[in-house]
């Protein structure tokens, strides 16, 4: 009965753990608020498995983006997938769902449910 008991709590907490780190597809921008969060603004990030930071621009245009990290600059495209921000980076376009963290910051979060990128500030115009 003890054993039971155990092995209860035990996957009780790893189902709740499981859970929390997984971002509800409810939480997540469409399409028109993103675009209208993204378009014509310098974002500061934060890459959150590599732990660096970079700032990216999304042109009006709706197509081009400039990547900043450390002190290099490079020019790549964006896209809207469905409901999905994507960004052409390292040959690949990125695709990734965008997550309202309630506190003015947003977090990328992959097809695999990771979250990948925080956005931690939005600036009018390209401001590097």
């Amino acid at each position: 009965m003890k054993l039971k008991m155990i092995l209860l709590k035990t996957l009780s907490l790893a189902i709740i753990l499981g859970f929390s780190t997984q971002a509800n597809a409810d939480e997540f921008l469409d399409a028109s608020a993103v675009k209208a969060l993204v378009t014509g603004k310098t974002i500061h990030a934060m890459h959150l498995k590599k732990d660096f930071e970079f700032k990216v621009y999304f042109d009006p245009d709706g197509e081009t983006a400039y990547r900043s990290q450390g002190g290099e600059t490079t020019k790549t495209t964006y896209k809207f997938d469905d409901n999905k921000h994507c960004i052409y980076w390292k040959g690949k376009n990125r695709c990734a769902n965008i997550l309202d963290n309630g506190d003015g910051t947003y977090t990328r979060v992959n097809k695999k449910g990771k979250k990948k990128v925080k956005w931690t500030k939005f600036e009018d115009g390209k401001t590097f």
